[in-house]
């Protein structure tokens, strides 16, 4: 892939709220034709693929479907993509017309087994032909309000079609678009906290509050992290499960929480700890734990990069981004419980600071912002963004070993 080149994917849920595909974002120099999968040779396109479909769930690697944009002049070459149609739904941007040739196209594709979705889509009667031809419809509901979503779907009920509802932000417009009739969501809404009322912190958050307070600071106190984790016996026996597993390979069993601390040393033993606190079922969608553990490694490499950055503060900037959204917390209050350090404070509240702004960089690349990137930092991001998903990948693997492998 060539630094011109950017990707990043965003995930698609269906009503369970897993995640069952992965929109590919990119953007290129030319604009024309700007994925290496698009025309080079199969082997390398699934490899390219891959590493933006693949995933850990439940310690099975899955690789999902990726939805990918082609523009009209795109699909009405009379080429296909050197990719398997189990692997891509061809997206049919809005700007599109329904021209013979475009229709022709669809027919081709679809008789070659690829699924279509139609982009921010607005019914019009010319495009009966192609939605006959279509499985999906993506439903911009920035766009709509309650009584145009509805009749967007009314029109679109004679047609054998699955309903996406794109840019859905919060838990009640995710609730409204399946109470209407849609099957897959797409948006950030999974990232934000569903504020419960009159709900009181349970034990284990407050000591997840805790712990986090302590390794985010600069000089952890050994001692004191090992007393706070020895209060937490399930967090203590993940901890030994993890530093046993098959992955870590080590040479002799590790039955005591000093010993574990000892062979992680304190670096590894900041991140698994924040890991497996992550792990505990929280009942939210398995994708936002991958998109903090994403954002923690993301931030962390990029770190290494800026001389005034502290690594270990980077990641616990980008783990506390969204940890709102897990337990449920507004931000403030959530960070107003640990007395975190005034720099990663002050990054996750106001993005000031070289902290803040590595974040705001993180952060619009992640969404595919990438105008309002460093264009400095492009080949830089890439690569740790590209690092970060293959590590989140791994480490949702080890957490489940963990939660499964049985003490020697």
């Amino acid at each position: 892939m060539t630094d011109k080149i950017l990707m990043a994917r965003q995930p698609i849920f269906n009503t369970e709220l897993k995640v069952v595909a992965y929109e590919l974002l990119y953007r290129s120099e030319a604009g024309i034709n700007p994925l290496p999968m698009i025309s080079g040779d199969q082997a390398s396109s699934r490899v390219i693929l891959h590493s933006y479909t693949s995933i850990s769930d439940a310690g099975n690697l899955r690789v999902l479907p990726a939805f990918i944009n082609f523009s009209q002049q795109m699909l009405e070459a009379d080429t296909l993509p050197a990719v398997s149609p189990r692997e891509v739904v061809i997206e049919i941007l809005e700007d599109s017309r329904a021209t013979p040739a475009l229709i022709a196209a669809a027919r081709r594709f679809s008789n070659a087994g690829f699924k279509l979705a139609l982009d921010d889509f607005i019914y019009q009667p010319e495009f009966d032909p192609l939605l006959e031809i279509a499985h999906i419809v993506k439903l911009d509901i920035r766009t709509l309000n309650r009584q145009q979503l509805a009749e967007q779907i009314k029109l679109l009920e004679p047609f054998e079609l699955t309903l996406l509802a794109e840019k859905v932000e919060t838990l009640e417009e995710y609730e409204l678009c399946r109470e209407l009739g849609c099957e897959l969501f797409q948006g950030f809404f999974f990232s934000k906290p569903e504020l419960l009322k009159g709900n009181k912190a349970y034990s284990n958050k407050l000591i997840l509050s805790q712990a986090l307070s302590t390794l985010s600071q600069q000089n952890v106190d050994f001692k004191d992290l090992s007393a706070l984790i020895s209060r937490d016996p399930a967090l203590t026996y993940k901890l030994l499960r993890l530093v046993n597993s098959a992955a870590f390979g080590t040479k002799r069993s590790i039955s005591n929480l000093h010993d574990a601390l000892t062979y992680l040393g304190l670096q590894e033993l900041k991140k698994w700890v924040s890991l497996i606190m992550l792990a505990d079922d929280h009942g939210k969608p398995s994708e936002l734990i991958r998109q903090i553990l994403l954002l923690a490694r993301f931030c962390e490499l990029l770190a290494e990069t800026h001389e005034q950055i502290d690594t270990g503060q980077a990641f616990m900037t980008g783990l506390l981004l969204h940890l709102d959204a897990l337990m449920n917390q507004e931000q403030s209050l959530m960070l107003s419980q640990i007395d975190i350090d005034t720099h990663i404070y002050d990054a996750l509240m106001t993005r000031t600071g070289p902290l803040g702004q590595l974040l705001s960089q993180v952060e619009a690349f992640t969404q595919g912002n990438w105008d309002d990137t460093d264009q400095s930092l492009t080949t830089k991001l890439q690569s740790c963004y590209l690092s970060s998903l293959e590590w989140t990948r791994e480490s949702m693997q080890l957490m489940s070993q963990a939660q499964h492998d049985t003490l020697p």
